[in-house]
């Protein structure tokens, strides 16, 4: 995998691009736009040499400093501009002062390591000074690495391209003479700063309670919405659930292309979700997911810096859903349609709304005020964001064996969405999901129910061998 330090220069300052420009427009402080890569180290990382690591990659690259550079006030485009390349001053804390970039924390058990992966989740990312952060999470046996980046400026795969050059710069650090941990700081660091109160609240309130509504039939042309369960609207954030699965092997069932492992993610989370309303007393009608494609030439798919994804749905009404195996050829037929299609990744309003033919301040007000009066048809159900099996995948030891876990955003009314990777023939979904929709214990059980669809699709059909 080519990393960020192998990419070529940027420029002092760039505009942004309009898929950039219009998240960023989009975001609200009670739902940061992050996307966010997660591992578990085998024993301590030493914090220095995380430090000179991170220093190192900032300096080799300006796109991965970069932030939004101050502009007139009736500019009509926002701008990047590269930041100064430190994490740390000389690659040191400074006694007292937290880090811009890089901030260390303790954990002593899986509850609190929830804790503080949904705390850091509601931390909005002010991009007027960075548009990455990293947490060390100290543990009692091993550590915690959390990769946040804002969706305005990297995807997954130039996140990724990001933890690589960290983890690639934190082994010749370690190498050149500093030598990993083999117990934890005595006192570690206190927990990041507490997410603060938003400031604004641009979503429908979830439903209190079970969140059972009445089964009446939905309306024709709204999306259908997850059914809330035990919703807390006023706790910012996001809860996750982490789980690690055998890759599972699709097998074509009739005709039609042959499904993928995507294929069998948006397959699974449709029937996941229409099995999941019909519990909750919710009818399901029109049932669409969201699926980014990774818009860099194939050549080099796993290259370039900034967000250069596209976003392509896949529809499914309550006749698609009646048998499983047609609706995964039915997924799959959409997939590759949509792949196929050149897309520039967003539709005509949305491309209107982040041109430039009116100031920057003018056209945010336009795209929540679109957003508002659009959502619901325009939202998708949920997300399925597969980032693919990693041929390098971002490892501190060098080994590639570490789990690693990956989440994009998920704002309401979608509320719910699913990240997926495969390392070491092991694959990491994360589902992770709004407060003001699921409890934990509600997100657990439909990740189980999840898993347990995602296995019954992947299995042979009639009990053949695969």
């Amino acid at each position: 995998m080519t990393t960020l330090r192998d990419a070529p220069d940027a420029p002092a300052s760039w505009p942004f691009a309009p898929i950039e420009e219009l998240d960023l427009y989009l975001e609200n402080a009670q739902e940061p736009s992050l996307v966010q890569l997660e591992t578990h180290v085998r024993s301590h990382l030493d914090q220095a040499a995380l430090a000179a690591a991170l220093t190192g990659v900032l300096a080799a690259d300006p796109a991965a400093r970069r932030h939004v550079a101050a502009t007139p006030r009736w500019s009509r485009r926002l701008r990047w501009e590269a930041a100064a390349p430190a994490a740390w001053p000389d690659g040191r804390p400074a006694s007292g002062e937290p880090a811009s970039v890089l901030t260390v924390t303790g954990w002593r058990s899986a509850g609190q390591l929830a804790a503080l992966r949904e705390q850091v989740s509601a931390w909005p990312m002010p991009l007027h000074s960075t548009a990455a952060r990293v947490l060390l999470a100290v543990g009692p046996e091993h550590d915690v690495v959390i990769l946040q980046t804002h969706h305005a400026a990297f995807d997954g795969i130039s996140s990724l391209a990001l933890f690589s050059a960290i983890c690639a710069d934190y082994r010749e650090a370690a190498g050149a003479g500093i030598r990993p941990r083999t117990a934890p700081p005595s006192r570690p660091g206190s927990s990041p700063v507490s997410p603060p109160a938003p400031a604004e609240r641009d979503q429908a309130p979830a439903a209190r309670g079970g969140g059972r509504r009445p089964g009446l039939p939905p309306l024709p042309g709204v999306v259908t919405r997850i059914a809330a369960h035990a919703a807390q609207p006023d706790r910012p954030g996001n809860g996750f659930v982490l789980t690690s699965l055998p890759v599972p092997r699709p097998a074509r069932q009739g005709g039609g292309p042959y499904p993928t492992v995507n294929d069998l993610l948006v397959a699974a989370l449709i029937l996941t979700v229409d099995q999941w309303n019909a519990a909750h007393g919710r009818r399901s009608g029109t049932i669409r997911i969201t699926v980014p494609v990774n818009g860099r030439d194939p050549q080099r798919r796993w290259e370039g810096s900034g967000n250069l994804s596209r976003l392509i749905r896949v529809t499914a009404g309550p006749g698609a859903r009646a048998d499983a195996a047609s609706l995964l050829a039915h997924v799959a037929a959409q997939t590759r349609a949509g792949k196929r299609q050149p897309s520039p990744g967003l539709d005509t309003l949305s491309r209107l709304l982040a041109a430039g033919w009116a100031p920057t301040a003018v056209k945010r007000h336009a795209a929540r005020l679109a957003r508002r009066l659009a959502r619901p048809v325009c939202t998708d159900t949920s997300l399925v964001s597969n980032l693919g099996v990693l041929p390098e995948p971002p490892s501190f030891s060098g080994s590639g064996q570490e789990p690693l876990w990956f989440s994009g955003p998920s704002p309401m009314p979608r509320g719910l969405g699913v990240g997926a990777v495969t390392t070491a023939g092991r694959l990491h979904l994360c589902v992770h999901y709004r407060h003001a929709l699921l409890d934990s214990e509600a997100a657990a059980d439909f990740t189980a129910a999840y898993g347990l669809v995602l296995a019954g699709l992947a299995a042979p059909p009639q009990g053949r061998p695969p």
